[in-house]
C-alpha cells in the first residue's frame, strides 16, 4: 500500500472528511486528495502536520502490513535505543511505534538525570530499581524503588539518579508527538 493510500484509509477508517483532515493539519484539501490519490510527494514537515492530527508516529506511515495479530510482542532485543551508546541515561522505547501509548525503560547512572518539558497531557514513571529526585515545575520529589508518580499538566520537568547504584524508570505517556522525553 503507498503512503497516500496508507494516509486515505486512516482519514476513513476515523470517519473524516478531507476538510476535516485540512482543518486539523493545516493542509488544503486539494493537496491532501492529491496526495491520497499518489499525484504528490509529501514533505517531513507536512507529515509530521498528518501525523500529529492522526496521533500516530510518523512510523507508522511507513510500516509493513504483514502483522495482523491483535497483540504484537517487541522483544528486548528488538527495542529502539533512543539515546547514543555512550550516554549516562540509557533510553529504550518498549511499544510500537504506532500506539497511542508511549513506554519507556529508562537506566541512569548515579548522579545522572535529564531535564525537559511535558506536553503529554498525562505522564507516569515508575521506579523500578534506584532512587530518584523528581522536579516538576516548583515542586520537587523523591522516588524509591516500586513508587510511581503520575502527573497531567504540560510542565517543565528535570529528574536526577540522587542513589548510589544504577537507576531504573519506566515511563508510560499520552502519545501526541510533541515531546522528546524518557
Amino acid at each position: 500500500m503507498s503512503l497516500g493510500q496508507k494516509i486515505g484509509r486512516l482519514r476513513q477508517e476515523r470517519g473524516l472528511t478531507l476538510q476535516e483532515v485540512s482543518e486539523g493539519s493545516g493542509l488544503t484539501p486539494s493537496f491532501l486528495s492529491r496526495l491520497e490519490r499518489d499525484k504528490v510527494n509529501i514533505s517531513v514537515a507536512n507529515l509530521r502536520k498528518l501525523a500529529q492530527f492522526f496521533s500516530v508516529q510518523m512510523t507508522h506511515f511507513f510500516e509493513g502490513e504483514d502483522s495482523q495479530q491483535v497483540g504484537q510482542i517487541v522483544r528486548p532485543s528488538e527495542r529502539v535505543r533512543l539515546s547514543l551508546d555512550d550516554a549516562l541515561v540509557q533510553v529504550h522505547s518498549l511499544l510500537p511505534a504506532n500506539g497511542d501509548l508511549e513506554s519507556r525503560l529508562v537506566e541512569a547512572l548515579p548522579g545522572s538525570g535529564q531535564q525537559g518539558f511535558s506536553s503529554r497531557g498525562a505522564q507516569m514513571v515508575h521506579v523500578v530499581v534506584g532512587q530518584i529526585r523528581y522536579v516538576l515545575g516548583e515542586e520537587e520529589y523523591e522516588l524509591h524503588a516500586g513508587d510511581t508518580l503520575f502527573y497531567r499538566d504540560d510542565i517543565a520537568y528535570n529528574w536526577t539518579n540522587i542513589g548510589p547504584m544504577h537507576a531504573v524508570l519506566l515511563t508510560v505517556s499520552a502519545n501526541n508527538g510533541r515531546d522528546d522525553r524518557a
